[in-house]
């Protein structure tokens, strides 16, 4: 994992703890990473932490398939392969 990778995951767990202070987490983070001397990775912080939120996004929407749903995509699956071994 690299540097952008540990500021995009501490400032994405901040934020799932305080969304109502995000600004003041973000600012604090820049305030950090000029620093440091790292503000040339904020906009690998950002696509990192991007990535964070799509990750939840899949997951929450993984978590309503269905069985019924899960059947389907695995029969269909099969099908798919028969019809192209033949």
């Amino acid at each position: 994992m690299n540097t952008a990778s540990y500021y995009a995951r501490a400032l994405y767990a901040l934020l799932e703890e305080q969304p109502k202070q995000s600004e003041v987490f973000v600012r604090n983070l820049f305030a950090t990473l000029k620093r440091r001397g790292h503000v040339r990775l904020a906009s690998r912080i950002f696509g990192e932490y991007q990535k964070l939120l799509l990750q939840k996004d899949r997951a929450v929407m993984h978590a309503h398939t269905t069985p019924q749903q899960e059947e389907s995509r695995v029969l269909l699956q099969l099908y798919r392969r028969l019809v192209a071994t033949e």
